[in-house]
């Protein structure tokens, strides 16, 4: 079986329709910032923090229309490796990008199956949080196991429930505001108010993550864009939503700053003992299904890796019955479940998840720059053409990505530079046997991760080889 072959016989089914990619994007989010982020992010700033949520919501869309545009032109697995390593024709800045998201990915499995559990012991007191989390883990390990139509239709349905679970609580809400409650609005002076982008950016974290499932989305070219922007765009209407709701019920924002769980602190202003309940249900459905999407994404960087050869190949392998890279998905489950019962850095982990994030967005939107001001002929594949608006989200997602990694990195570095020795070391090692090998580079990169031969046309232009 030639190259080709091997990998056409691995490409992935395009079974996630628009419902699900947006899903994917929203209710894939909602648990790293709705249920704890908008609360304690307020500690350094204040009321304010509804501020810092509509700026950081900016950048986001910003981030996210850079990512749909490159989506359209490269509608592969893994996303932004996918992008760079396409675009500048080289696999090493792809996976430099990538390798550090891939511990992110597994560590943030861990933390929200936990945060799955603590929901869980609202109603279950007696509940062991990590037994909660491995047990959520292993029942999403086995509906990724049978592909992503069966990830699609249990992420619409916990979507659509959790949409609702936040409505019931943010109208009304919205009729409890007291407008006295957002005074003094601002707390901690301009250095409190920039203390609170990062962790509200963290908010926004996932609005990318359909990206990851760019070969399993069908109509990729309109799909992909009204998932990512337009699921951004719902992320933003929550969060300014439900900030203005609970700094404006309850009179004093330290309590919802020093609250472990602030949506239900603010939820038992107005809808007492209910309020918690409603939240803590929000909260098991956030968590699963952020859960859910970063296991669904996750699995597809070692995947593209291995469809590359820069990794072992065994991770591009698929399920002969569900078409599912099953190995990819086993490794990253038992990491994740691994780390819910050895929990000891798993903070720096997500810090470290954060600070990755942000280089892939500083690092795609950088792509999207130069293939607008280069002469690579990509751009004429886009799905779409919004002029100089392009330009202009491309600036902003640089600058914005790059002033909050100049406080992102902050201590990231300890593990970040050994895991990315790491990640070298092994790239090295596979492209030396590539070289050996007399590996066809160009052949390799006219590919797409996850794409069937039929469904690309590698006519494109590439800067270099590998």
């Amino acid at each position: 079986m030639s190259s080709a072959q091997g990998r056409d016989s691995n490409s992935l089914s395009r079974d996630i329709g628009l419902f699900g990619a947006v899903s994917t994007v929203v209710a894939g989010t909602l648990g790293a910032g709705l249920f704890v982020t908008l609360g304690t992010a307020s500690s350094t700033t204040g009321p304010s923090v509804i501020l810092v949520v509509v700026l950081s919501g900016v950048l986001a869309m910003s981030i996210a229309t850079n990512y749909s545009w490159m989506a359209t032109i490269f509608p592969a697995a893994a996303g932004s490796y996918a992008y760079i390593s396409r675009t500048f024709g080289s696999r090493l800045p792809g996976f430099v990008v990538t390798w550090s998201k891939w511990l992110g990915y597994m560590a943030a499995d861990a933390v929200l199956a936990i945060g799955f559990g603590s929901y869980l012991q609202v109603f279950y007191p007696s509940v062991d949080a990590k037994l909660a989390g491995f047990a959520l883990l292993t029942v999403l390990f086995l509906i990724n196991l049978v592909g992503s139509k069966g990830y699609s239709v249990s992420q619409n349905a916990i979507f659509g429930v959790l949409m609702a679970s936040i409505l019931v609580l943010v109208i009304p809400g919205s009729f409890s505001v007291d407008a006295s409650n957002y005074q003094p609005f601002f707390t901690g002076g301009f250095d409190g108010f920039l203390a609170a982008a990062v962790p509200l950016f963290y908010a926004y974290i996932g609005i990318a993550v359909a990206g990851q499932m760019g070969a399993e989305v069908k109509n990729p070219s309109r799909n992909l864009p009204l998932a990512m922007a337009g699921g951004t765009a719902i992320l933003i209407a929550l969060y300014v939503w439900t900030s203005a709701v609970i700094y404006g019920v309850v009179s004093d924002y330290t309590v919802l700053a020093d609250s472990a769980r602030p949506l239900a602190t603010a939820a038992e202003a107005f809808l007492g003992d209910i309020g918690i309940s409603i939240v803590a249900f929000g909260g098991l459905l956030a968590t699963a299904s952020s859960v859910h999407a970063v296991m669904a994404a996750g699995i597809k960087m070692p995947y593209s890796w291995a469809w590359d050869e820069v990794f072992p190949s065994f991770f591009v392998s698929v399920s002969d019955r569900f078409g599912t890279p099953h190995f990819s998905l086993f490794t990253l489950y038992a990491v994740a479940a691994f780390l819910t019962f050895w929990s000891t850095g798993l903070s720096q982990a997500i810090a470290i998840a954060t600070f990755s994030y942000l280089i892939a967005y500083f690092t795609v939107s950088v792509t999207v720059l130069y293939i607008l001001v280069s002469d690579t002929g990509l751009e004429q594949r886009a799905g779409f053409d919004i002029g100089y608006g392009l330009f202009a989200t491309a600036v902003v997602a640089i600058v914005g990505s790059g002033a909050l990694l100049t406080q992102a990195y902050q201590g990231s570095l300890t593990v970040y530079v050994p895991w990315m020795v790491v990640g070298l070391v092994i790239f090295g090692i596979y492209w030396y046997l590539g070289q050996q090998r007399e590996k066809d580079i160009e052949a390799i990169l006219d590919t797409l991760p996850g794409v069937h031969s039929d469904d690309h046309d590698p006519d494109v232009g590439l800067v270099n080889d590998d």
